[in-house]
C-alpha cells in the first residue's frame, strides 16, 4: 500500500531552526536525487540480474505459492502448507498474482515483485525519514543510503528474497500513519489516518500474530503512549479526535487481525518447524549470544571485516572503510535509542516506536532458541527492520554543527560511507556480506544451467532435496518442475512444508520422473526397496555433483504416503522400519509379522504418521490374535498433533483382515495402531488405507 505524502506543512515541523548545516547551495538537492537515482539503478540491476545469481529455495517460495493460488482460484489455497504458523497475507506474491496472467511462474516475475517491494521500502524511508525536521536533501541521501543496498545480508533481504522489505515498509507506513494521525486537527483527516492505520495493523496481524506483536505492536503502542505523554491531550498538543482515532484503530485492528488470523488458521495447513517453537536459553547461552548479536549487527551494515584478505589490499582497506562506518552507525543508533524517550524532537515518535521493536527483537535474539548459533549471519535477518528504522532515525537526528560537531561529522562519514556502498552490495557481495572486488566465488551448481539440462534430456517432473526443487521450477520459467522431498527414512518422503499436497498426487503427473540427488542424499535410499515396489532406476544422468535417477513412470503413484488422497489402496508392511514397543519382527509363512507375546501390553505397531486429506476412509489391518474371553488386541485411527483417537475397536480374537471406517474434516497426520491387551498372542502383518465412498 503506497501512502501519498500530504502536501501541506505539519503545524509541528513550522518555524523549525536551521539544521546546523551551511545553507544548502542550489545544487546540493539535485546531487542528492542523482546519487539516489544511480544507487536506484543498482538496485534494478541487482533485483532483475545479479540476484538470479543468488537465487535459493526461500525466494522461490513466493512464486510457487502465487501459481498455487492462481490455479487453486483461492488466496488461501486448501492444499498448500503455510510453515511456522505464518499466514501469507501481505508478502511478495501479491505483486506475482496479477503478473501470472501474462507470464510463467518464473524468475521475471520474482523480479518484478522485488522491484515493486524496493518502490515501497524507499518510499517508506522517505516518509519516516520527514517525520524528522531535516530539509529534502538530507531526507534524500538517507532514502539514497537505504537505496545502495549496504551489505549483502540486507540487500537479500530487503530487495531479493525481499522477505523483511516488506516488514520494514509496513512498519514504517504504520508509524508515519500514526504519527500524522496524532497530528491531525481536522476531523475527516483523523477518520482517514485511522482506517489507513487500522488496515495496516489488521494484515500484519492477520498474518501472525505473535510475530506482529513484536514487529508493530508493541512499538506503535509505545509511541502513542510517548506522543500523548510528552504533547498533552489538548488543542495545542494531541487532539481529543486523534487520541480516540489512535486508540480505536490499534485495538480494532490487533482483536480484528487476530480473530482473521484464528478463522483462517483453522481452514489452512501449516507445517511447524524450529522457528515455531521458541524456548528461553539458560545463563551460559544468553551470554555466548551477545556476542553472536555483535557479528549480526555488523553484517547487516556491511562491517564484517573480509576476513583473509590483505590489510593494504583494495578489499582490505576498503573492508575497513565499511567497518569504520557500521561502528560508528552502531554508537549513533545506540545513542538514539538511549535518548529516544527525551522530550522535544519531531522524531522522537519514530524514536520510539524503533528503540523498541530494536531492544524487543535483540532480547529474542540474545535469550531465545531462534537464532542458529550456526548460522550467524543468516539469523541477522530478524534484525533488519529494527536496524534500518534506527538507523533513519541516527541519519535524521537535527543536527548542529557548531554545538555538536562530532556527532555532526559522524553522520557524514556514515552517509559517505553508505552512498558509495551501491557497487559494491549489489555486484560484488555475497548473502553473507562478503566482499569480492576482485572475482565472486562461482555457485557450486548454476541451477538455471541444471534446468537446461534437465529439459534437454526430456525431464519435466521430478523430485528434489528442498535447495534443489523450487528454485530450479522457477528458474526453468515452469518448463521443469521439480518437487521438494525429505529423506529422513528409506524412502523419498513429500516435505510438506511451504508446499502443496497436489504435487505429490498420482495424476498430477503422468510419465517419466525423476530424483535429483548428492550422493550423500542417494546413499540414504533403501534402492532394492524402491525397486520392490515396482521403482527400478530406468537411467541415470550427472550433472556435476548431482545425480539424476530417473524412472518410467510417477514414483508418487506407488510410493506409501504420497498422494494424501489414498484413491488406490496403499498399504504399510511389517518389516523393519515398522514402529513398535512390545514386539519383535518374524517371519509368519510367505511374509512377516510383528509379533506379542501373550503377556505382552502395550502398542504391537504404531504409525506411519502419513498425511491424509479430508474425506471418509477404510483402514483394513491384517492381524492375527488367540481367542480369549476378554479383549485381546484394540486397533485405532489417530490424529496428530495430539493424538486424537478417531475410532477404535476391540476384539477378542482375529483370524485375518479387521476394518475401521473414519472420517476427516481437516488434513491431517494419522497414526493407525495395534494395541497387544496382555490377554493373548497378536500377531501384525500390515495396514491398507484407501477412500471409502461417502
Amino acid at each position: 500500500m503506497a501512502i501519498q505524502e500530504q502536501s501541506r506543512t505539519i503545524p509541528a515541523e513550522q518555524n523549525l531552526p536551521a539544521e546546523g548545516l551551511p545553507k544548502a547551495r542550489s545544487y546540493w538537492l539535485p546531487a542528492a536525487v542523482l546519487i539516489l537515482a544511480i544507487n536506484f539503478c543498482f538496485l534494478v540491476f541487482y533485483v532483475f540480474v545479479e540476484y538470479k545469481k543468488l537465487f535459493h529455495a526461500d525466494s522461490a517460495m513466493k512464486v510457487l505459492l502465487a501459481r498455487e493460488i492462481v490455479s487453486s482460484h483461492n488466496f488461501f489455497p486448501s492444499d498448500w502448507y503455510y510453515g511456522n504458523n505464518d499466514i501469507v497475507v501481505v508478502f511478495g506474491h501479491l505483486f506475482i498474482i496479477p503478473a501470472l496472467a501474462f507470464l510463467p511462474a518464473g524468475f521475471t516475475v520474482h523480479a518484478i515483485s522485488g522491484l515493486v517491494t524496493s518502490i515501497l521500502v524507499l518510499h517508506s524511508v522517505w516518509l519516516a525519514a520527514g517525520l524528522a525536521p531535516i530539509g529534502k536533501t538530507r531526507r534524500t541521501l538517507i532514502t539514497a543510503s537505504v537505496a545502495a543496498g549496504m551489505s549483502g545480508v540486507l540487500a537479500e533481504n530487503l530487495y531479493g528474497q525481499a522477505s523483511y522489505g516488506t516488514i520494514l515498509y509496513m512498519s514504517l507506513y504504520s508509524i508515519y500513519c500514526l504519527v500524522r494521525l496524532m497530528r491531525e486537527k481536522s476531523t475527516k483527516d483523523v477518520v482517514l489516518w485511522s482506517v489507513l492505520l487500522c488496515l495496516l495493523i489488521t494484515a500484519e496481524f492477520w498474518g501472525n500474530p505473535q510475530r506482529a506483536i513484536v514487529t508493530i505492536g508493541m512499538p506503535l503502542v509505545a509511541a502513542a503512549l510517548w506522543s500523548i505523554h510528552g504533547l498533552g491531550v489538548h488543542n495545542a498538543g494531541v487532539g481529543r479526535a486523534s487520541l480516540v482515532g489512535a486508540t480505536a484503530s490499534i485495538c480494532a485492528a490487533i482483536g480484528g487481525g487476530t480473530i482473521l488470523y484464528g478463522v483462517t488458521f483453522a481452514h489452512v495447513n501449516n507445517a511447524a518447524r524450529d522457528a515455531s517453537s521458541v524456548q528461553w536459553l539458560p545463563y551460559e547461552a544468553i551470554v555466548g549470544n551477545l556476542l553472536v548479536l555483535g557479528k549480526e549487527v555488523l553484517a547487516v551494515f556491511g562491517g564484517s571485516p573480509p576476513g583473509g584478505s590483505g590489510l593494504l589490499t583494495v578489499i582490505g582497506l576498503y573492508g575497513a572503510l565499511r567497518l569504520i562506518v557500521a561502528i560508528i552507525l552502531v554508537a549513533l543508533i545506540v545513542r538514539s535509542v538511549a535518548t529516544s524517550v527525551r522530550p522535544g524532537d519531531a522524531v522522537r515518535p519514530l524514536a520510539i516506536y524503533g528503540s523498541v521493536a530494536l531492544l524487543s527483537v535483540c532480547l529474542l535474539q540474545v535469550a531465545t532458541t531462534i537464532p542458529n548459533l550456526a548460522d550467524p549471519i543468516g539469523s541477522s535477518r530478524y534484525l533488519v527492520p529494527a536496524l534500518v528504522t534506527m538507523a533513519i532515525v541516527a541519519l535524521a537526528t537535527p543536527l548542529d554543527m557548531r554545538l555538536r560537531p562530532i556527532e555532526f561529522l559522524s553522520v557524514a562519514v556514515v552517509l559517505a560511507g553508505l552512498l558509495t556502498s551501491a557497487y559494491p552490495t549489489f555486484v560484488r557481495s555475497d548473502t553473507l556480506s562478503h566482499l569480492a572486488l576482485v572475482q565472486r566465488k562461482p555457485r557450486a551448481i548454476d541451477l538455471s544451467d541444471l534446468a537446461r539440462y534437465l529439459q534437454a534430456n526430456g525431464l519435466t517432473y521430478g523430485y528434489a532435496t528442498y535447495w534443489n526443487a523450487g528454485s530450479v521450477s522457477v528458474l526453468s520459467d515452469e518448463h521443469v518442475l521439480v518437487r521438494q522431498i525429505t529423506l529422513d527414512h528409506a524412502l523419498p518422503m513429500p516435505m510438506r512444508f511451504l508446499s502443496a499436497d497436489r504435487w505429490y498426487n498420482a495424476d498430477t503427473w503422468k510419465g517419466e520422473t525423476f530424483l535429483l540427488l548428492t550422493q550423500e542424499d542417494a546413499n540414504k535410499i533403501d534402492w532394492k526397496r524402491l525397486a520392490a515396489l515396482g521403482l527400478p532406476v530406468s537411467r541415470k544422468l550427472q550433472f556435476g555433483d548431482l545425480s539424476i535417477f530417473v524412472f518410467a513412470e510417477n514414483i508418487a503413484a506407488k510410493l506409501p504416503g504420497w498422494d494424501v488422497r489414498f484413491m488406490q489402496p496403499v498399504t504399510f508392511h511389517a518389516d523393519a522400519q515398522a514402529l513398535t514397543q512390545v514386539g519383535s519382527l518374524q517371519q509368519r509363512g510367505d511374509g512377516k509379522a510383528l509379533v506379542a507375546p501373550p503377556e505382552a501390553n502395550g502398542a504391537l505397531y504404531y504409525g506411519p504418521y502419513v498425511t491424509v486429506a479430508p474425506g471418509r476412509y477404510r483402514l483394513t489391518f491384517d492381524v492375527e490374535a488367540s481367542s480369549s474371553p476378554a479383549a485381546t488386541l484394540r486397533l485405532d485411527a489417530a490424529a496428530s498433533p495430539g493424538g486424537i483417537v478417531l475410532v477404535q475397536k476391540d476384539l477378542t480374537e482375529s483370524h485375518g483382515p479387521q476394518q475401521l471406517l473414519f472420517s476427516l474434516d481437516h488434513t491431517s497426520a494419522m497414526e493407525f495402531r495395534v494395541w497387544a491387551l496382555g490377554n493373548g498372542a497378536v500377531a501384525f502383518k500390515s495396514v491398507t488405507i484407501e477412500r471409502a465412498s461417502p
